[in-house]
């Protein structure tokens, strides 16, 4: 068995205590010279103070004479054995605490001795160099010196006033204005207010009024170009760039078929397409641009057209305008047994002001009474001459029912469009314009786009306006799924990020992050566009102050504003509403459009019309049952059209509901007073009726002469000495007028029934003509 280990005695414990010695400090690196050491020494050699004399620092003499004051030697700081009496830990926090000071005040004395070099030096080398601040002034100087310099900076961002004010025909804003002016908003108020014209800060001048303002500060006011941002967006540009011309190839045309409503264009071009959308057509009726390709045979050939379809009634005249902006032929249906009528010679003006060659179809030959040179003469005086009269423009005669010169009339396209030698380059990115867009409830924002000139594909970035997005999905005219679309196609696009506004044109851009950046930047502009002309909206014109004096209102201005939520199925149809409300007077009753889009009538409409007071109006759209069940319990109008026709006839009869009805006077009859009685309730006139009748309690007019010297009501009237309730004519009776007393022989009563008369838009605004005119007297 192994022994056990020896173990060592441990030593006997010493009187004294012992002391663990102090840990080693970690070797420390010498650090490089900073640069503001560098410095220093180059500035200022005698803020440095002179080393000791003796090899010795200066610290370690003040440890030295700190022991002497403590009473500690060197050899009892040593291990060898335990000082005289215990460290107190007092002593080693106040040698601490002096090192720190000592070290403090030093790094102060340095700054402070090498300030005023220093800044010398940095302002001699024109650099600022790290840890040299400037000396510090006093507070006085620094506060004026601050003072000074907002001032200075106040002066220079003070508006100055212009000499010369360009104003368009949308006017400006009262800020605009006062800056322009270089006044505060409050005194272009006053000023206006001092001539009778109400307005707030926040509301938009009409020119008028701006002139008014300008004339009181001597400034000149010139009529600017009013071109609004929505008319720069859709103004025409030149699809074709230099680099372009050495990759031109031919094109097909793109032909708009235009004319007066029921003159036969839809039953045209569905020959054509051998198709039949007509009889789909709400009312007969073309409610949105189509966009169709046809193959066209021309001496055997097989060549493409593109035909857009626009709609011919008057309020489609803004699509009808767009269709002939993008167009390269415009074919102009006119109806032989009808002649030219309003639209027909608006589509001749759109088609010469987009200088579109001009071809004529006189259709409807086949039906009686057709009289094909009767209506060349009505085209002649409008300006449209065939040539065999010595014109320009080709006509053909056609029948759309039963397909008669149809080949003659496009041989005469494809000619034509020969003749303008149509070019593209297909190799480049595309651009276009945007013929039709909605929102479909499955599929999203659906746009219609018309490629002029480049090739658009899956997968392009897509900018229009405020929309854009990469293109998903690409659809023809029969729905098929295509993945490009080369110039002159019209396609549906799938993937933007809204419902872009029909008219404007695209482009492509290289990245998402790039055409989102640009729309955010259209947005802004659209949107202080519309917050502009939503405040001119409520401003006080000189027709609604001549309102309020017809109406005899003292308290203010007797208008009236309908509210509306305006739901479509195309974002063409939207203008092309508007423009039809336009026609109805609204001098008295404005119309409001709080929201307009494309869609179905959703429940966020119905809480904007509760909210407002508005009526929801949707056209080719539908509305959930849902939503309906939510309309009705709320108190929510809607009405639901796919005629326009019918819905500007129902906004005419809203509009006029809410204008009150006149009291008209009707006459009955006619007496004369022959003679005048005293009774205990008055005088009372003795009369004969010599026409109609008298009633009681019917208005008289009392007249002495011409002048009329009493109106009231008539309040007793007696036969002989009984009560009567009316007198006829050739009988003589008593009569009594409430407040009047002064009868004289001779005098004509005059009465007549009140009747109330609904007011129509024309009256009203014949008021508020009437008013005026009799203002300006």
């Amino acid at each position: 068995m192994r022994p056990p280990p020896v173990l060592r005695k441990e030593p006997l414990m010493s009187t004294k205590p012992m002391i663990a010695p102090k840990p080693a400090a970690p070797p420390v690196a010498p650090k490089g010279p900073r640069l503001v050491d560098t410095f220093r020494k180059v500035v200022e050699p005698s803020a440095t103070p002179p080393p000791p004399p003796s090899g010795r620092s200066s610290s370690t003499k003040s440890d030295e004479a700190t022991k002497k004051q403590t009473g500690l030697k060197d050899k009892d700081t040593g291990a060898g054995g335990p000082p005289s009496s215990k460290p107190g830990l007092a002593n080693k926090a106040r040698d601490d605490k002096r090192k720190r000071s000592e070290v403090m005040d030093g790094a102060k004395r340095r700054t402070v001795a090498r300030d005023e070099n220093a800044m010398d030096d940095a302002e001699e080398i024109g650099i600022s160099i790290s840890g040299v601040s400037p000396a510090r002034k006093g507070r006085k100087y620094s506060k004026a010196r601050r003072k000074a310099e907002r001032a200075e900076a106040a002066k220079a961002s003070a508006p100055v006033k212009v000499e010369i004010l360009e104003v368009g025909k949308q006017g400006m804003t009262v800020g605009d204005l006062a800056s322009k002016l270089a006044i505060n908003e409050a005194a272009v108020v006053k000023v206006l207010f001092m001539k009778g014209i109400a307005v707030t800060i926040n509301q938009m001048l009409d020119e008028e009024s701006v002139k008014i303002v300008c004339n009181e500060y001597e400034v000149e006011v010139i009529e600017a170009g009013s071109v609004k941002v929505e008319d720069m967006a859709k103004k025409q540009k030149e699809f074709l760039d230099e680099e372009d011309l050495e990759s031109l190839e031919r094109r097909p045309p793109v032909v708009t078929v235009m004319g007066h409503v029921d003159h036969g264009k839809t039953s045209l071009l569905d020959y054509i397409r051998k198709t039949k959308v007509a009889a789909g057509e709400a009312g007969g009726i073309t409610q949105a641009i189509g966009a169709y390709q046809v193959p066209v045979t021309v001496d055997g050939e097989e060549q493409t057209c593109v035909f857009l379809d626009t709609p011919g009634h008057q309020a489609f005249s803004a699509m009808r305008a767009r269709g002939a902006r993008i167009t390269d032929i415009a074919i102009i249906v006119v109806a032989a047994d009808d002649g030219t009528r309003p639209q027909t010679l608006e589509a001749i003006a759109h088609a010469k002001a987009a200088r579109v060659p001009i071809v004529v179809a006189i259709n409807k030959i086949d039906k009686p009474g057709a009289n094909v040179d009767r209506v060349k003469e009505e085209l002649a005086k409008a300006g449209v001459v065939p040539p065999e009269w010595g014109g320009e423009e080709q006509m053909v005669s056609v029948s759309a029912l039963t397909g008669e010169n149809i080949d003659s009339l496009l041989e005469t396209v494809m000619l034509v469009a020969e003749l303008q030698d149509l070019r593209s380059n297909p190799h480049r990115e595309a651009s276009g314009t945007i013929i039709e867009a909605s929102l479909d409830k499955a599929r999203g924002p659906v746009a219609t786009l018309l490629v002029q000139n480049g090739t658009l594909s899956k997968g392009d970035v897509v900018l229009c306006g405020e929309s854009y997005g990469k293109v998903r999905a690409l659809f023809d005219e029969k729905g098929k799924s295509v993945n490009e679309a080369g110039p002159s196609t019209a396609v549906q696009v799938i993937g933007l990020s809204s419902v872009p506004v029909a008219g404007y044109e695209f482009e492509i851009r290289d990245t998402i992050d790039d055409a989102r950046d640009a729309a955010a930047e259209y947005a802004e502009r659209m949107r202080d566009s519309r917050l502009a002309s939503q405040a001119s909206e409520g401003k006080v014109t000189l027709a609604n102050l001549a309102s309020a004096v017809a109406s005899g209102k003292d308290s203010g201005v007797e208008s009236h504003q309908l509210n509306i939520v305006l739901k479509v199925d195309v974002q063409g149809t939207v203008e092309a509403i508007r423009e039809a409300l336009q026609v109805l007077p609204q001098d008295t009753v404005q119309l409001r459009f709080l929201m307009q889009g494309t869609g179905d009538i959703t429940a966020s409409d119905i809480d904007l019309a509760i909210a407002s007071g508005a009526i929801v109006i949707g056209f080719n759209v539908r509305t959930q049952p849902t939503v309906r069940d939510k309309a009705d319990s709320e108190g929510v109008e809607i009405r639901l059209y796919k005629v326009i026709y019918e819905l500007v006839d129902d906004m005419r009869q809203a509009m006029e509901g809410l204008l009150k009805p006149i009291q008209e006077e009707v006459p009955i009859g006619k007496a004369e007073v022959r003679a005048v009685f005293t009774s205990g309730s008055g005088r009372v006139a003795g009369c004969m009726v010599t026409e109609g009748k008298l009633t009681k309690g019917c208005g008289v007019h009392v007249k002495r002469g011409k002048k009329t010297v009493h109106t009231g009501s008539l309040s007793s009237l007696r036969r002989v000495k009984d009560v009567a309730k009316e007198v006829d004519a050739g009988l003589e009776c008593g009569v009594g007028v409430d407040g009047f007393n002064e009868w004289q022989d001779g005098d004509t009563i005059q009465a007549f029934d009140k009747v109330e008369k609904k007011r129509t838009l024309e009256d009203a605004s014949a008021t508020v003509a009437a008013a005026l005119a009799s203002e300006k007297k």
